[in-house]
C-alpha cells in the first residue's frame, strides 16, 4: 500500500493506492477529508518533516496571522503564539502541508 499527499486547488488531498501482487487488481483513492494519523505518520517518516518559516513581521505579521490561522483551524490565542513566533519557524509538518500554507502566503506576497 502507497500513501502520499498533494497540494490541489489550495487544499492538501491525500492519496492511497494498492495494487493486489496475486490478480494484478488496483485500488486507489484521494480524499480532501483530514488525513488519518497513522498515514500521516507514514508521509513523514518517508518524506521527513518540513519547516514553514515566515519572514514577515510587524504590519506583515499582522496579515500573516489572519491567513494561517484560517488554513490551519487555529483559535485566536493559538493565532496570536503563531504571530510571536515571527518571523521564524510557524508550523512544522508534511512536504503538502507546509507547500500549501506557503502558496496561501504568496498569494498575498508574504514571503516564508
Amino acid at each position: 500500500m502507497s500513501v502520499g499527499q498533494s497540494v490541489f486547488d489550495k487544499k492538501v488531498v491525500w492519496h492511497l493506492s494498492y495494487s493486489c501482487p496475486y490478480c494484478g487488481k488496483a485500488i486507489a483513492l484521494d480524499n480532501t477529508d483530514a488525513i488519518p494519523n497513522e498515514m500521516r505518520k507514514d508521509i513523514l517518516a518517508k518524506e521527513g518533516s518540513w519547516n514553514l518559516i515566515v519572514l514577515e513581521k510587524e504590519q506583515r505579521a499582522t496579515v500573516v496571522t489572519k491567513i494561517l490561522p484560517e488554513a490551519m483551524s487555529l483559535s485566536l490565542p493559538e493565532a496570536m503564539k503563531l504571530k510571536k513566533k515571527m518571523p521564524g519557524s510557524v508550523f512544522i509538518g508534511t512536504k503538502s502541508e507546509t507547500a500549501r500554507l506557503k502558496q496561501l502566503l504568496a498569494a498575498e506576497s508574504l514571503k516564508a
